[in-house]
């Protein structure tokens, strides 16, 4: 199912459609969903993470993952899903911001919960579970409270909306993003301060309602 829907996809430019739009019935074409590596570093970088997987034993399932559009010098690469993925590949253990995906198989929740405890990463993870596995999924998360810095409920990692913080921890990045984080991190706090009292409120009222400083963003 994996295989086939990124199949489905659409590996081009930035700015490369697919369809054309169709006013009567809303339909509007679908850009590119897949794009080129910022340089020929990271395609090297891909390339030899899916070798050593396929040198032992993985396989690439769906339709020319891995390959390259645009002749050796292009960064475009058509998404590569491996599987099975075991934890002897480099893929395994590899914070790879690329067109690979891995499918990795576990019997047992422990193997899951060593996986994140062990890992050097901890930007975020996802956890897709059922109705009837919510006590499974509340064992990971408690755990991984603590080793991601952000979980996703049955959606996949995303970097949004900005209005949540998003950190990074171990070797994934150091701090948080977010606006309000931004803001404060940039920021030296100013305290405006008077002792609580009927007359110091009166005046401090009036004083907002003139002072710039003091008015909600």
């Amino acid at each position: 199912m994996m295989a086939e829907r990124i199949d489905n996809m659409h590996v081009g430019l930035p700015w490369q459609s697919w369809g054309k739009e169709d006013e009567n019935s809303g339909k509007k074409p679908t850009y590119s969903h897949f794009t080129p590596l910022p340089s020929k570093k990271r395609t090297d970088l891909m390339k030899r993470l899916i070798d050593d997987a396929v040198s032992k034993g993985a396989k690439i399932v769906n339709k020319k993952g891995g390959e390259i559009i645009g002749g050796t010098d292009s960064t475009l690469m058509v998404p590569a899903v491996l599987y099975p993925v075991t934890a002897d590949m480099d893929i395994y253990y590899e914070e790879q911001f690329g067109p690979i995906v891995p499918i990795t198989e576990y019997e047992s929740l422990d193997t899951v919960l060593l996986y994140g405890q062990k890992g050097q990463y901890g930007q975020q993870v996802s956890i897709f579970v059922s109705e009837e596995e919510t006590k499974d999924a509340a064992k990971l998360l408690d755990r991984f409270s603590t080793v991601f810095g952000k979980i996703n409920i049955n959606s996949q990692c995303a970097r949004s909306p900005d209005t949540l913080p998003f950190s990074g921890r171990r070797s994934s990045a150091m701090g948080v993003m977010s606006v309000k984080d931004a803001l404060r991190e940039f920021s030296i706090p100013t305290v405006v301060a008077y002792k609580d009292s009927d007359i110091n409120t009166r005046i401090v009222q009036e004083i907002e309602s003139s002072s710039t400083f003091l008015q909600p963003l």
